[in-house]
């Protein structure tokens, strides 16, 4: 093997770059982390914040919880809404009292991010990696930071910079597939608690309308509008509106400070297989999803624990290549799986919505399917246990 500036590249400082970074320092395997915006910028937005049961655990193996994350806001309750009726589902009882837990990802990526600095690792804030070559031994990536670039010369690059980003597009041998559907979501942050103390998914004809808890005094909200919709037919006033009627909450949601909103194209991107020679991907950067179910943030750190200990095993005094060969083939089963649940998700929530069925009806077909789904949870056990486990993420026993 050639010389190299550092073992492994990491681009991109979000859930799975930064795991990726904690769980190499711990095992000594070198490394370098390129992340484009300034540490200041991690807390800049609020995202996702849905952490899986398994997730969690996986954290503690890897002792990253609770020394650096603290897993304490617990979520086990999720209601189906609509105008005519309500059903409360107490999934963390359906599997044995183990929950979602709530850690706003801007916080989490924060904080891990203070902990790799506090200790001295290399990570290069305002880095901007603007291409990525393979050669027979390893890869370059071109580095642009204050002004200059320069190659960083690795023997194997991680991909944790997102579906758009370089690294995911230096792999020409791969398939990428996927699908848009013709709505979007408009998500805002309310300055507030929530107005019920678990998740809502509300069917409305109007549209379909969410709240997710982000913690103590953040609150995550969704509607449903048109893929034609701008921000500036949104302002404060109209997202109160809609929220008040189609969550049914009445006046309280006025009450509510909602922050600067932003739009989601509901969009899923696969890539297989997610590594290429010595490229691999994880998180975005493999697999986008729509934010039905929390999955996304999840799998990325999913994919990072695994990716890191192949690594580990390589580039350790095992000197062991199998797992990390392995590690497309042993995520893909695990994020297809995923993406089946998340995929009947989103159409559950969005029942309603015409453009899904792909019946001529106003959506009346689709409504009335949602409305099978929700009975079926009340009344069959077996399909209330099946979907608890898949919600929270749950091993089954």
């Amino acid at each position: 093997m050639s010389e190299s500036d550092t073992t492994v590249g990491i681009v991109g400082a979000g859930p799975a770059g930064l795991v990726v970074a904690h769980i190499l320092r711990r095992f000594g395997i070198p490394f370098v982390l390129l992340e484009r915006h300034p540490q200041t910028d991690l807390l800049a937005v609020p995202k996702a914040g849905l952490i899986e049961y398994r997730t969690v655990k996986l954290l503690e193996t890897e002792e990253i919880a609770p020394a650096i994350l603290e897993f304490s806001n617990e979520n086990g309750r999720c209601e189906f809404r609509s105008p005519e009726a309500s059903v409360v589902l107490d999934y963390a009882e359906l599997t044995g009292g183990r929950p979602h837990y709530i850690y706003p990802q801007h916080e989490l990526v924060a904080r891990l991010a203070e902990a790799l600095v506090a200790g001295g690792a290399d990570v290069r804030f305002g880095a901007e990696v603007t291409a990525v070559r393979q050669t027979g031994e390893g890869a370059v990536l071109a580095v642009a930071r204050d002004g200059a670039v320069s190659d960083l010369v690795c023997n194997v690059v991680i991909g944790c910079d997102g579906p758009r980003g370089p690294v995911a597009d230096a792999l020409d041998d791969t398939r990428v597939v996927g699908e848009t559907l013709p709505v979007r979501w408009l998500a805002m942050i309310g300055q507030a608690p929530p107005l019920e103390p678990h998740t809502i998914y509300a069917a409305h004809p109007r549209g379909f309308a969410g709240q997710m808890r982000r913690g103590p005094t953040l609150t995550r909200y969704f509607l449903q509008v048109d893929s034609a919709d701008t921000l500036d037919a949104w302002p404060e006033r109209r997202m109160q509106d809609e929220l008040s009627e189609r969550l049914g909450v009445g006046e309280r949601i006025y009450d509510v400070p909602l922050g600067e909103a932003t739009l989601l194209d509901l969009r899923v991107k696969l890539r297989e297989p997610m590594q290429q020679g010595r490229i691999f991907l994880a998180g975005d950067a493999a697999h986008l999803f729509t934010p039905a179910g929390g999955k996304g943030m999840n799998l990325a750190i999913q994919d990072a624990v695994e990716l890191a200990h192949g690594l580990a095993q390589r580039f350790g005094p095992a000197a062991d290549g199998d797992r990390l060969e392995r590690y497309s083939e042993t995520r893909l089963r695990a994020v297809w799986r995923t993406q089946a649940f998340s995929n009947w998700m989103l159409r559950l929530i969005l029942a309603g919505f015409h453009g899904l069925s792909g019946s001529s009806d106003d959506g009346a077909f689709s409504g009335r399917v949602r409305d099978g789904w929700i009975t079926s949870l009340q009344q069959d056990p077996a399909f209330a246990r099946w979907f608890a486990f898949a919600y929270a993420g749950v091993d089954p026993d």
